[in-house]
């Protein structure tokens, strides 16, 4: 007899990452993300601040290249693997960009109603406006996807299913920001990201969204565009109207994208 037969084997390991795994990973990228940043920090106390906010995106870009290079080695992974990139119909973008400009009436009445119950601190708000419109155009479209949807939900979806990934990934999505004024609308943010890369298998809609959203919220800031910017409280035809595009692009999306293609994938 074979004693091979016999012997126990080995049980097969879980995809990575499972939850608990993604608070490191998102502890790490934080972590790495603050040591390549230094050089901005040092810039700053020198007193060139025009430079600052590029430098910061390097910082962002360092940090997420450095935890996916950790995240190669812990899940046996290979790079192409976080940044799925299945073909995508032409008609996807202009309905993603549909969808986003309900988030962004959406989120925007969100915004205006915590502000109203609960103002943000100014030095909290004065945080985020240091970062800079490349951190936040460029930066964290380019950083946050692919640890969110590509690293994070990819495990999830492997491990619990497409709708615990969406809704797993999405929660710390929302957390990662560590501001609570913005938790709800990253978490609505969140799930349609999730969604979007789940039911066209690429990641690049997702980071087509994120950049159009982030750039959306800078320009009404900058233009102080009427109800869009300083967390005034917009009138209700402009939450209706955001409702309404919200669900037409996710409607007409379902059906472009008859099936959910990295789900269909799963063994």
């Amino acid at each position: 007899m074979d004693d091979s037969a016999i012997q126990p084997q080995p049980a097969p390991s879980k995809p990575f990452p499972g939850f608990a795994q993604a608070l490191l990973v998102l502890f790490l990228f934080l972590f790495f993300s603050g040591l390549a940043g230094i050089p901005a920090g040092i810039l700053k106390a020198l007193g060139f601040s025009r430079t600052l906010p590029w430098m910061a995106l390097l910082g962002q870009l360092g940090g997420t290249a450095l935890t996916l290079r950790v995240c190669t080695t812990m899940g046996h992974q290979k790079w192409r693997d976080y940044f799925p990139h299945h073909a995508v119909a032409p008609a996807v973008w202009p309905l993603v960009l549909l969808g986003v400009l309900g988030l962004i009436l959406l989120s925007n009445g969100m915004d205006g109603l915590l502000q109203k119950v609960l103002p943000m601190p100014s030095w909290l708000n004065q945080a985020f406006e240091n970062m800079g419109w490349p951190g936040l155009v460029v930066g964290a479209p380019l950083t946050e996807e692919p640890l969110l949807r590509g690293v994070l939900l990819g495990g999830f979806l492997l491990r619990y299913g497409p709708r615990k990934a969406i809704a797993y990934s999405a929660l710390l999505f929302a957390l990662i920001h560590m501001n609570p004024w913005q938790f709800p609308t990253a978490l609505m943010a969140g799930l349609f990201l999730g969604w979007l890369v789940i039911r066209t298998g690429s990641l690049w809609p997702a980071v087509f969204a994120h950049f159009l959203n982030n750039l959306g919220s800078v320009l009404c800031d900058k233009f102080h565009a009427p109800y869009l910017s300083g967390g005034s409280l917009q009138p209700l035809w402009m939450w209706v109207l955001g409702a309404v595009l919200v669900g037409v692009a996710i409607g007409a999306l379902h059906r472009v994208m008859s099936h959910p293609v990295l789900a269909e994938a799963l063994p």
